[in-house]
């Protein structure tokens, strides 16, 4: 994320992360709390790189709040008529199909896969090499594990967590977690 970041002209002032211990990473001021960074950097602007959808909802809401701009990072280019909330990662190789909608603070990881007219909920996570294919709904706070294969015209609900691997055939619940092929 850091070289991405650079590459679009964001040089970031320091890095947040509660499980790291030393005062520096890769040369950035390091801190355990946003609340220490923020002060002593003056930030305005903050790139989210936080896997986990509902830690990355929560620190999302409290930097808008406090007036500070999420920033998106688009590695690839999303395909026409797709639109997106602010806080979009695109990591590399990642690809976006057309006619899509995704919401705030959505994360595509490297080599994820959405195609054509899918709706993707604020702040779901598609992790690497995962594959959503067509017309899919995927509700808000939900997490799709890496390989996973999402089946055209499936709807996923919110807060599900799709397991690595997974092809999921048939509508998800709110809440639900599956796994295996076809996922159950």
């Amino acid at each position: 994320m850091l070289v991405l970041a650079r590459e679009q002209g964001h040089e970031p002032a320091a890095v947040v992360d509660p499980s790291l211990t030393a005062r520096d990473w890769l040369g950035l001021p390091a801190f355990a709390s946003d609340e220490k960074a923020i002060a002593s950097s003056g930030c305005r602007r903050a790139i989210l790189a936080i896997d986990a959808p509902e830690r990355r909802k929560d620190v999302f809401e409290r930097y808008s709040a406090a007036g500070i701009e999420i920033v998106s990072l688009l590695a690839t280019k999303p395909g026409e008529a797709t639109t997106y909330g602010p806080g979009l990662t695109l990591q590399r190789s990642s690809f976006l199909s057309v006619d899509c909608a995704l919401g705030r603070g959505v994360r595509l990881n490297v080599g994820a896969s959405v195609f054509h007219d899918c709706k993707v909920g604020d702040f779901v996570s598609v992790a690497p090499f995962a594959v959503v294919l067509g017309r899919v709904t995927i509700g808000a706070g939900s997490y799709v594990g890496a390989n996973a294969t999402v089946l055209p015209d499936v709807v996923v609900g919110r807060n599900c967590m799709i397991g690595a691997g997974a092809v999921v055939t048939k509508d998800v619940a709110d809440g639900a977690v599956v796994k295996g092929n076809p996922a159950r």
